[in-house]
């Protein structure tokens, strides 16, 4: 049996909050999680009429206000195909009826999508997935939230062309703060490592969970180097990197020499953001890698790699890919 979602009828019933991105990831889930791997655009159309409260000044009204909905939620995800192209986990008809999951094998690009889906979804952030049968567990989620992790990773370095270390707490390779920092700038070379006097204690992270750069072969200052946060939680606009990168960090951990070459402030989320709000996450942000562009630069990576650039965890995703298989076929029949 189908797992059932649920659609926030209300938020979508007076015409006032058109979430498109909620009703588009609504189709997806249903076809991901169905036994066919299908959804239809009328489910949306059912759900309000099964829970229209709202006066409407007519039933013509009524039924376009719907339709007008379900149209939107096909529109949006029509765009995601055409940004993300490959990389894109799903397919819909020439008439927008039908939603075909697509991500069957393995592909990075296919994992990067759907491991964002699933983290937008989850209760602390979007009502869809409670009370379906398919949220994932609380060991579930720190899975995701690891391999998402390692994606960006892989996602920062194809953007900046080079290197990608995955320097958030805890490290893959289990090192310490200094040690990784320390381990880093011996590429880098612009700065040295040492904790100023009035520093914190316990860093962990400081805030930073990849560094990345593009090198330059004269061994100078004054390259390319990404600093991104990678946010998953609901208050992840509160965690801004753009005035921690512009000084911070490196009077915090650079106390004997601080490097000259700027630090780019990168976030990196797995949600779908409204085109009209993006501006605004850019400029309280810095750059914004989202659901729209981590999936393409996750595939980008793949021939980095192939060609002897290091990505740190980049190992790790093909379990990641597996485990994100594993995960939707509870619901397919055996």
């Amino acid at each position: 049996m189908n797992p059932v979602l649920y659609f926030p009828s209300d938020e979508f019933a007076g015409g006032e909050t058109l979430d498109m991105d909620l009703a588009a990831d609504f189709l997806e889930l249903n076809a991901l999680f169905s036994n066919d791997g299908q959804s239809f655009s009328e489910e949306i159309v059912n759900a309000l009429e099964l829970a229209a409260e709202t006066e409407y000044e007519d039933v013509d009204d009524e039924i376009r206000t719907r339709e007008e909905v379900a149209a939107g939620a096909v529109n949006r995800m029509a765009s995601r195909k055409r940004v993300l192209a490959t990389s894109y986990p799903f397919d819909i008809d020439d008439n927008g009826d039908v939603i075909f999951f697509t991500g069957e094998q393995a592909d990075l690009g296919h994992t990067a999508y759907l491991v964002s889906l699933i983290l937008s979804n989850l209760q602390s952030v979007s009502p869809l997935l409670v009370g379906s049968g398919v949220h994932p567990t609380e060991e579930e989620v720190l899975r995701l939230r690891k391999y998402f992790q390692y994606l960006a990773t892989a996602a920062i370095a194809a953007e900046v062309g080079g290197p990608a270390w995955s320097f958030g707490f805890p490290r893959p390779d289990r090192t310490g703060f200094f040690p990784k920092l320390s381990e880093i700038w011996e590429s880098l070379r612009d700065g040295t490592v040492g904790a100023d006097s009035s520093a914190p204690a316990d860093p962990k992270d400081d805030k930073i969970d990849i560094f990345a750069w593009r090198e330059q072969k004269d061994g100078l200052p004054g390259f390319l180097l990404l600093a991104a946060q990678v946010a998953t939680g609901r208050d992840w606009k509160e965690k801004s990197l753009k005035s921690h990168v512009g000084g911070v960090f490196q009077q915090r951990w650079f106390s004997r020499r601080a490097p000259v070459s700027a630090m780019v402030a990168y976030h990196v989320i797995p949600f779908a953001r409204p085109d009209e709000e993006f501006r605004d996450d850019v400029l309280v942000l810095g750059n914004v890698l989202h659901r729209l562009r981590v999936p393409f630069r996750v595939s980008e990576a793949i021939d980095l790699v192939s060609n002897g650039v290091a990505v740190e965890a980049f190992d790790q995703l093909d379990h990641a890919s597996e485990w994100i298989q594993s995960y939707v076929a509870r619901t397919r029949p055996t």
